[in-house]
């Protein structure tokens, strides 16, 4: 009989129906039937009398109500504990945003399906800040001139009393002393008094700014290859200056920006000594310094290409990175080495080295070619980097081979200047920002033509996240370059421009847009146009589809005026995204292909976005 009771009272039955249905219950012969799924009071909650929308957005936040309407409670009982529980969560957010003479009533319709809840709120009138002082107590003060100020905190005399607002102008005060030379600054007492007369808050708050103290001298722990020398250089440490916690987050952030590091920790003294000095430790844990890797990829128009690489990141003990990589396909073979010192000479200054050399065999050209560069590159103005330096190279080159015209060796001597910027959010599939890219190369060289011209080239890309969720991105990427100073027939063949490819312009073969000879091979040109848009849709957490459109050509004429079609295609393709990036499959159609040149389609299956 008890069980029974049990298991009816669990169903939601009141007192009086457990009186008429316990005998009837006891006396059938049928058991009771199973119940598949716990008993729960299923409800709809509305809130009443708040049309400020910021304010009922915060309300809903601070109630349970709305926050576990998916677990309902299994009783009328554990409903109305709920409800009761959110009178007091609700009046504490009301008085968190300056509402402290509010109204709240309850109200349950037990009989309705689901049970009705309604929270009916008054907020009343928004109380002001009228006084908010500031004393300075244990420590002596600091000077006046040091001591911020209520618009520094971002208080206002009449703003409303809102809570965060309040502590956040607390913490600005700690952060602004510990910024002008009192490292252990710190709030003693804040008093907080309501005038519900007035509807008024003042605010008295006693500061304890503890002992200025100076930075003293940088001591590094932890560090096992990485020379200390260079950490010191890096870190730009200048003893003696006013402590200023800013100093001690930089030197944080420019020590973790070295990739060396998997983590990088700065500690002061628990206390400054007798004459006001603090000393600062740096400790730190070393990674990895040394990686190897590769890559591929294949498309219908090359077939299928490769890189492996050799990497060390702490070569000389001095953050110093030496890559080694190796490339193949059917129509290239090469290899590189890349010599990267930062902090060379000047703490915000790279210099950098670079060897390549290698075979192409493409129809436009076959080439055998080694270069070498030598520059400087610093950071220019926010986000950008500047570079300069020097080039040198020999090439011999058998251009049109087909058509026998013979070879050609030169030796070219350049001036390449670049500049960078980079906004984005990732490097190999970013969701917002820009990258711009500019360079200038005026070169000139000797062999079997003398050659005096100039190279420039801008490019940059663009991506735009639609929702905050990066679920739909729109991105899109533009290049131009002109060549001054020598006709196309003059420079070598790798020297000029070349479109078409899954780097350019896809749905087009490689170096096919453009200029072509009596035998449709690629002739390039001086000068040269792409654009390329696309739309990432990520359709779940591991796939993604992009639409694209992609188009520009090449002219034979350095002001882009021979005469050249821009040529365009389309194209939908596929991202399966992994844990270092996302794979990328993409099928391309020239939408105004040339009859017996440019074939149906071109398929691309490589690692990373596209631009």
């Amino acid at each position: 009989m008890l069980g029974l009771l049990a298991m009816l009272f669990g169903a939601g039955l009141t007192a009086g129906a457990l009186a008429q249905q316990a005998p009837e219950s006891f006396g059938n012969e049928q058991a009771p039937a199973p119940q598949s799924e716990d008993p729960v009071v299923a409800y709809e909650t509305t809130l009443l009398g708040v049309e400020d929308e910021g304010l009922r957005t915060i309300l809903e936040a601070s109630s349970q109500l709305f926050a576990l309407a998916q677990r309902p409670p299994a009783t009328l009982v554990g409903l109305r504990r709920r409800a009761e529980g959110d009178l007091e969560r609700l009046q504490t957010a009301l008085r968190s945003e300056g509402y402290y003479a509010s109204q709240l009533d309850l109200e349950i319709d037990d009989e309705a399906r689901p049970v009705q809840v309604g929270l009916k709120v008054d907020p009343g009138p928004r109380y002001t800040l009228v006084s908010y002082e500031i004393s300075y107590v244990e420590s002596p003060a600091p000077p006046e001139t040091e001591q911020p100020d209520l618009e520094e905190i971002a208080v206002s005399i009449g703003m409303p009393a809102r809570a965060p607002e309040i502590v956040a102008a607390e913490q600005s005060l700690v952060s602004r002393l510990q910024e002008r030379g009192y490292p252990f600054a710190g709030i003693a007492e804040r008093k907080t008094l309501v005038n519900h007369d007035d509807r008024a808050m003042t605010v008295q708050l006693s500061v304890d700014a503890g002992p200025a103290a100076t930075l003293g001298p940088l001591t590094f722990s932890g560090q096992q290859q990485v020379a200390e020398p260079y950490l010191r250089r890096v870190a730009g440490w200048r003893p003696g200056v006013p402590y200023d916690r800013r100093i001690l987050r930089e030197t944080q952030r420019r020590l973790s920006a070295t990739g060396l590091f998997s983590s990088v920790t700065v500690e002061t003294a628990a206390a400054p000594d007798a004459n006001g000095v603090l000393p600062v430790t740096v400790t730190v844990v070393e990674r990895a310094h040394r990686s190897i890797g590769a890559a591929a990829s294949i498309s219908t128009d090359i077939g299928p290409g490769g890189e492996i690489f050799w990497e060390h990141r702490n070569l000389l003990g001095e953050n110093e990175t030496l890559r080694a990589s190796a490339t193949g396909s059917l129509i290239e073979q090469s290899g590189a080495l890349n010599f990267r010192k930062p902090a060379f000479l000047e703490r915000e200054q790279a210099l950098l080295a670079e060897l390549t050399g290698g075979f192409e065999d493409n129809d436009a050209f076959e080439r055998q070619a080694v270069e070498g560069l030598v520059a400087l590159e610093r950071p220019f103005l926010e986000n950008w980097r500047i570079s300069g330096g020097v080039s040198a190279g020999y090439e011999i080159v058998d251009e049109n081979a087909d058509n026998n015209t013979g070879e050609r060796q030169f030796t070219l001597f350049g001036l390449p200047l670049t500049a960078t910027r980079d906004t984005t959010d990732d490097p190999l599939d970013p969701a917002r920002g820009t990258r711009l890219q500019t360079s200038l190369t005026p070169a000139t060289g000797v062999g079997d033509d003398s050659l005096l011209f100039v190279t420039g080239v801008v490019g940059g890309s663009a991506y735009y996240a639609v929702d905050a969720d990066e679920r739909f991105i729109l991105a899109a990427r533009a290049r131009a370059g002109t060549i001054l100073g020598e006709d196309t027939e003059v420079l070598p063949a790798a020297r000029r421009f070349y479109a078409g490819g899954g780097g350019s312009i896809r749905g087009y073969e490689f170096q096919l847009v453009g200029p072509l000879d009596d035998d449709e091979d690629p002739l390039g040109g001086t000068s040269l146009v792409e654009l390329s848009f696309e739309t990432r849709v990520r359709v779940s957490e591991d796939i993604g589809i992009v639409p694209f459109l992609d188009g520009g050509t090449v002219f034979d004429d350095p002001w882009f005026n021979s005469g050249e079609t821009l040529r365009w295609a389309a194209g939908l393709g596929v991202r399966y995204f992994t844990g270092f990036g996302p794979l990328r499959l993409d099928v391309a159609f020239p939408l105004n292909g040339r009859d017996d040149v440019d074939e149906t389609l071109q398929l691309y299956i490589s690692f990373g976005q596209a631009f």
